[in-house]
């Protein structure tokens, strides 16, 4: 474990010592879920890239909303805001309907709903500078783009623009420890625009002291619904905690066709 290192400082750490380590929790189930097998390189390149992209157009400080789904996706836009100072407020999908094939059946068109209230009462309560989304179909938002623009970020384009150039140009920004760095946005009742609620910010050492209490309960054995509760006294979404823990502890397995060393094996 890096000690003292806030979260960004620490996957820069990380994609320098062990670029092709795939980073994973000592939570038994699937280690994989918050990043999807991605390496501390390429979340950190993700991480870069969306940095640079949104240090083009915002100020440091500046809320934006994160619309993925968990994934690699999320994990790199909520880096890249932490690389770039500005605030992630991340919005998921609701978690208990999983989301059916595009068009299909009154579930589709139910959760479809929900998530446009959802999103229309998060921009409303956040007032976000931008909001971050993937181009995977869900990215077609009920938000006015001339009052708030909706870049969209995933692992091969940022805003247009090939995340390997963008993170090549990207240079790091003065990051202050006690600078906000995440909000938790909760929402209202599922069809309810004008519910919602904003949890206390986190600064960027709030963010740390989390993960190191998170850490010293995986330590002693602490079961995973657990986990969850003191992440969510704390205000922490589910999502973050399980994105964010594997790499402050530095675990990591090897891709397959690499050593430790990065060689071809």
């Amino acid at each position: 474990m890096v000690t003292g290192a806030t979260p960004g400082r620490t996957l820069r750490i990380r994609a320098a010592r062990l670029p092709h380590g795939v980073p994973y929790g000592a939570l038994p189930g699937a280690p994989f879920a918050a990043t999807a097998a991605c390496t501390y390189a390429e979340l950190d390149r993700r991480a870069r890239a969306v940095a640079a992209g949104l240090g083009g157009v915002l100020p440091p400080g500046s809320r934006v909303i994160l619309a993925y789904r968990q994934g690699p996706d999320l994990a790199g836009a909520f880096y890249g805001c932490l690389y770039a100072g500005m605030v992630a407020v991340p919005y998921l999908p609701p978690a208990a309907e999983p989301a059916p094939p595009r068009g299909r059946g009154a579930g589709g068109r139910r959760l479809a709903e929900n998530v446009r209230d959802g999103i229309v009462a998060a921009v409303d309560r956040v007032a976000p500078a931008a909001v971050l989304t993937a181009g995977d179909g869900w990215s077609a938002l009920p938000v006015d783009r001339d009052r708030v623009p909706v870049l969209e970020a995933d692992g091969d384009l940022v805003a247009g623009t090939p995340v390997r150039r963008l993170a090549a140009g990207w240079r790091p920004v003065g990051v202050l420890r006690d600078a906000e760095a995440y909000r938790r946005f909760v929402p209202g009742p599922p069809g309810d625009r004008g519910g919602g609620r904003m949890e206390p910010a986190f600064s960027h050492g709030d963010l740390l002291g989390v993960l190191q209490e998170l850490h010293d309960a995986c330590r002693i054995g602490v079961p995973d619904a657990d986990l969850g509760w003191i992440a969510s006294v704390h205000g922490m979404d589910d999502a973050v905690w399980r994105l964010l823990l594997p790499v402050h502890e530095g675990r990591a397995v090897w891709e397959s066709s690499r050593d430790r060393d990065g060689h071809e094996s």
